[in-house]
This record gives structure tokens, C-alpha cells and sequence, in this order.
């Protein structure tokens, strides 16, 4: 007996008639439910379900003719326009005229696919594809207002500047302040919102996710007193009283956890929104299942089990404490993987569209440690605590918090202080610091010549110290920091931009996203962060578009010799061979030289 599958009278849901010796196959496919009263398998009707599908049973399904007609369309109206857009380096659009050729192409795809990731490298302007995706389907008379901007706090402004550059009749609000002037601000019309990522959970009930309970008040059915409406997280707020017709994710990595509140915060917010773009140059931060989150706020439809996903794309294995290790999408899935993923994804490199951009150049230079330093780095590793002057001692309770102070102690030496209101006593980085003694005896030297600089660690503490000792030399020098204030932050970008100073210091963290620095020809990484998008986003600040004013860009690592900061640069590279296998950046420049080959001949 064939494994009958057809589309349902609500054109929701995929009935799936087979024998039951099909049970566990059917139990395989994402989203599939038994229903017991019609004895019927069901599975929530999409594009990845028809390959799911097909994939599973072959040549056994038959394939019931409203399903079919479904499939058709689909295929024709999405699927193979999107596939043909998703590579394309060009494309000629007299409306976007001022666009680059890279851009227009992306614009096309957005507005075709409607429910995609945009994840182009950074620099590549993705703001501006995906407001002027928008322009395109409210000129073709599609509903796209009200919109919701998700964005981190610094960028919030910069895209009420984009809108006034790529679309400027839109009444854009930009979200900020108090809670209480947030939901004034939310109440009151306008096209577009923009908030940043950590206020959806005050402004949006949260979706659940897997066997997670909700906190409910009383007037939710909760049985618990002590919840009140405003711990309540069921409970409607602002943002879930907007019909949004689009939502746009920017840096949407930060809700590669299904867990998070932020995460559940920004799947109920979107409502049934229609078009949703997903924005980040670094869909991957560790391996692939960093991708399921954001397919799966995407199209839930598509991908509504991560568990299921996993069983049946990703290879994993415990490791030897018993935890998840993942090795990669199953050979086997690969073409099923792509073939669902393709038409909701595009990528382009700057390499790519923009063969123009200087080469980066990449330099390591070894710092050494001071003696006391050493002595508290090598105190720490043996025995998780080491000994600060005046008789004060620094533990390590646990592994994650001696790689921690390690990490601390490879960069400077630090000292306790006790907070005045708090009264609680915090370890604090302090000179002398090998790091910032380096670079600044390089400064000295003259090895920095007259070049713009920018320098980047993780530590504030550490940009800090390096920051005095460019003040007591005299060195003007720009800013940004978690201290600094929005406009104080842009008022350094802008001097250092313009050639009034020639370096500016930032941590990956407040300077990573929405900063363009392109005057610098050099980079300093005074320390690697652990996380590949932290890294990478850190080189795109000043490889982008603009600064093919430099003939090359020189990236310098200070690694200090002998300490978890080589392991850091291990870990790094292992992440990024996870991050090629799904964005397979490296056959896009294999089909790049092939290109430049032919064109030899």
C-alpha cells in the first residue's frame, strides 16, 4: 500500500494515510501528530515538509492533487525564483538605482522569498536591503506597516538615519527610555518601531518552548499569588496588541537560544507578521543548531521541533561528561538540509561583490608577562587562586571561572575594590598590564607610523588602563564603551572617521555591531573573544565598504606566550570550520577563482 498524503480542507495541514507499520517513520518528520480520532498522521503543510516527505518514502508516496497544486505553486511562485536570486551577484532595478549591483539583487530576493535570512557579511549593508525590500512590496501593494525593528541598543538610531536615507516618508519611532515612556512611546502610531533586544520582554508575553512553564498571574488561570500581571508571562502586552505585517531581526544571532526569554519574547511579539527578515553576518556562533532558533522564528511551519531536527539532520555524540557533541549535518541529509534551507537563505561575500576591498593582512605578536603577573597567572592555573598585593586572594569556585580569571590574568595584573553601595568586593584588572606595555612601547617605536588605529579587546577594564596611558603620552584618542552615552560614542566615530584623532579603542561587545571605522588601516586585537560572531564582527568594522581607501588592512593578535590564549585561537578555528559547513563561504570563492580562471583563458 502507497503512503497516501494530501492536503487538508483548511490547506493547514498535510494528512498523511499509511499502514502502521510506518509508525516510526512518520514519527520522524518534523511536527508530524497522530490524531487518534481520525487515525491519521498530520504534519503542518510547508515546503520542508514535502521534502521531508519525499525524502522518507520515495517512490511509496502518492501524492493526493490539492497537496500537489499546493507544491506547484509554491515551487514556482518562491522556491525557484528564490533559488535563482539567492546567488546572484547583479541585477539590474532602475528603482534601486542606488544601490550596489549585490544589493538590488537582494533586494529581490527579500521581497520574493518574504520569510528570509539575510546573511550577507558585515559591511555588506543589509539595512539598507531590507528597507528597501520593504519600499518594493509596499509599491507593489502589499501590507508591510506597521513594522517592528529588533535591533541592539546602539543600532536603534542608525536605523532611524537608514530610513531617512533609503526611505525617507516613513514615520519611524524610535523606542527608548523607561519602561513607562517605551509604552507611551508604543501607543502612539508611526510606521516602524524600533526597540532594541533586551526590552521585548518588558513590552511582549512569551511563547513557549517545549515542556518550559510560564509564570501566571491569577487573571491567567495561574494558582500562584505572588505572580503579579507584571511578572505575568502570558499576560498581552504592547507589542502583542500590534498587528505587525513585518518584523526585521537584526543581529537575529542573538536569539540562537529557543530558551531564552528574549528569544520566546521576539516569537510571540512577531504575531502572524507575514514577512520577517533575519539580519546577521554570523548565523553560527558554535555549530549548526545555532541556526534552528532563527528557521524556526522564520517559518515555525517549516521547522517546528528542534528536537526532531536534530534527530534527523545533525550527527551528535556524547562527549566524556556526558554532554551533546555536535559533529555536523548528517552526509546522508545534506541534500534535504540545503534544499530547505536554500530558499530562505542568501549569502554574499565581500570577496565576492566587492573584489575592490584591500586585502586583510594578519600579524601575531607574542607579549610577555611581568613578573607578578606571571606569578598570579601560573597561581591560578595550579591551585585556582592566586595572591594580589596587600594580602588579598582572588578563587576560582569552579573550571569556568578559573579560564575566566585566566584569560584576566594572561592580559593584566588586577587588585580587589570593594563597591561603596553594594559593599561587595569585585576583582578588578589593573596595571601593569603586558598588553597594554606592549602596544605602547610599539607606539613609541614608531610602528603604527601614520596610520588610523583601531584597537579592540573584550575587557572595558582593559581598554581602560590602555586608554590612561594614551592620555598621560598625550595621545588623543576616541572611545567606545559600555560607559560611553549613544552620542558620545557617535561623536568619537565621527572624529575618528573624519581624521581628527588617529585611534579610537572599543570592546567587541559595545563597538562590534552598527560601527563603521573604516579609516583605520590597522586593527589591534588586544584580546580574542571566545565567540566567533564577537570576532568576526570585529574585523568587519573596519573591512567594509569604505575602506578601499587603504591598499591593505593589517590585523595584529597580542598573544600573550604560553597561556589559554593560544587555546582561544584553537577553539576560534574550530568554530569557524563549524560556521563553513553551512555557509560554505569557501565554495563561493572556489567558484569566484574558477570564474577569474575562464576569464584568463
Amino acid at each position: 500500500m502507497p503512503v497516501q498524503v494530501e492536503l487538508d480542507e483548511s490547506s493547514n495541514n498535510v494528512i498523511i494515510n499509511t499502514e502502521w507499520r510506518f509508525k516510526e517513520l512518520c514519527k520522524s518528520l518534523p511536527g508530524a501528530k497522530w490524531d487518534p480520532s481520525a487515525q491519521q498522521w498530520r504534519i503542518p503543510v510547508s515546503w520542508g515538509a514535502c521534502l521531508a516527505l519525499r525524502s522518507t518514502f520515495k517512490d511509496d508516496l502518492e501524492i493526493g492533487p490539492r497537496l500537489a497544486q499546493w507544491a506547484t505553486n509554491e515551487l514556482a511562485n518562491r522556491i525557484t525564483p528564490a533559488n535563482n536570486l539567492r546567488d546572484l551577484e547583479t541585477l539590474e532595478d532602475a528603482s534601486n538605482e542606488d544601490l550596489f549591483p549585490h544589493q538590488r539583487a537582494g533586494v529581490a530576493f527579500l521581497s520574493t522569498a518574504r520569510r528570509a535570512l539575510l546573511a550577507d557579511e558585515p559591511g555588506l549593508g543589509k539595512t539598507a536591503q531590507a528597507i528597501r525590500s520593504l519600499k518594493k512590496m509596499k509599491e507593489n501593494g502589499q501590507d508591510v506597516f506597521p513594522a517592528l525593528i529588533v535591533c541592539p541598543n546602539t543600532l536603534k538610531k542608525n536605523w532611524k538615519r537608514e530610513f531617512g536615507k533609503w526611505w525617507p516618508d516613513v514615520n519611524v519611532q524610535v523606542v527608548r527610555g523607561s519602561t513607562a515612556q517605551r509604552r507611551k512611546q508604543l501607543e502612539e502610531p508611526a510606521d516602524v518601531f524600533v526597540l532594541n533586544w533586551e526590552s521585548l520582554r518588558s513590552h511582549s508575553r512569551l511563547a513557549g518552548y517545549g515542556s518550559i512553564a510560564l509564570a501566571r498571574c491569577k487573571e491567567c488561570g495561574g494558582l500562584d499569588d505572588s505572580i503579579s500581571e507584571n511578572r505575568c508571562e502570558v499576560h498581552k502586552r504592547e507589542l502583542n496588541g500590534i498587528d505587525f505585517k513585518a518584523v526585521i531581526a537584526d543581529e537575529i544571532h542573538r536569539s540562537k537560544e529557543p530558551k531564552s526569554k528574549q528569544t520566546r519574547a521576539l516569537w510571540a511579539a512577531t504575531g502572524n507578521a507575514d514577512i520577517r527578515f533575519a539580519l546577521t553576518g554570523t548565523p553560527i556562533a558554535n555549530n549548526v543548531l545555532d541556526l534552528w532558533s532563527i528557521l524556526h522564528w522564520i517559518s515555525p511551519e517549516e521547522w517546528p521541533s528542534k528536537t526532531r531536527w536534530i534527530d534527523r539532520m545533525i550527527n551528535t555524540m556524547l562527549n566524556a561528561f556526558g554532554g551533546m557533541h555536535v559533529l555536523g549535518v548528517k552526509p546522508h541529509m545534506e541534500q534535504e538540509f540545503y534544499a530547505s534551507i536554500n530558499p530562505r537563505m542568501r549569502r554574499m561575500l565581500k570577496a565576492k561583490v566587492l573584489p575592490w576591498l584591500p586585502e586583510m593582512m594578519f600579524e601575531r605578536r607574542d607579549v610577555e608577562m611581568s613578573t607578578k603577573q606571571k606569578k598570579a597567572y601560573e597561581q591560578m592555573r595550579d591551585l585556582m587562586i592566586a595572591e594580589l598585593e596587600g594580602g588579598d586572594a582572588v578563587t576560582a569556585p569552579s573550571p569556568l571561572t578559573q579560564t575566566t580569571r585566566l584569560l584576566q590574568f594572561a592580559s593584566s595584573f588586577a587588585e580587589m575594590t570593594t563597591d561603596e553601595s553594594s559593599g561587595e568586593t569585585k576583582m578588578i584588572l589593573s596595571s601593569p598590564s603586558c598588553k597594554v606595555d606592549a602596544l605602547m612601547d610599539d607606539i613609541s617605536n614608531g610602528d603604527f607610523g601614520d596610520d588610523s588605529v583601531a584597537v579592540c579587546a573584550v575587557s572595558r577594564q582593559l581598554i581602560e588602563i590602555l586608554s590612561k596611558e594614551m592620555t598621560d603620552a598625550k595621545i588623543p584618542h576616541g572611545l567606545i564603551t559600555g560607559a560611553q552615552t549613544d552620542d558620545e560614542r557617535q561623536q568619537a566615530i565621527d572624529d575618528f572617521q573624519s581624521g581628527k584623532i588617529k585611534w579610537i579603542l572599543f570592546t567587541a561587545q559595545a563597538g562590534g555591531v552598527g560601527v563603521t571605522l573604516t579609516a583605520a588601516r590597522r586593527l589591534v586585537m588586544l584580546q580574542r573573544p571566545w565567540s566567533l560572531v564577537d570576532h568576526k564582527q570585529a574585523l568587519d568594522r573596519v573591512h567594509r565598504i569604505g575602506s578601499e581607501i587603504h591598499d591593505s588592512i593589517v590585523i595584529s593578535d597580542y598573544v600573550t606566550e604560553g597561556t589559554i590564549e593560544e587555546r582561544v585561537i584553537q577553539v576560534l578555528e574550530t568554530k569557524a570550520d563549524n560556521f563553513e559547513q553551512i555557509v560554505r563561504d569557501k565554495a563561493q570563492l572556489l567558484s569566484l577563482l574558477k570564474d577569474d580562471k575562464a576569464g584568463d583563458l
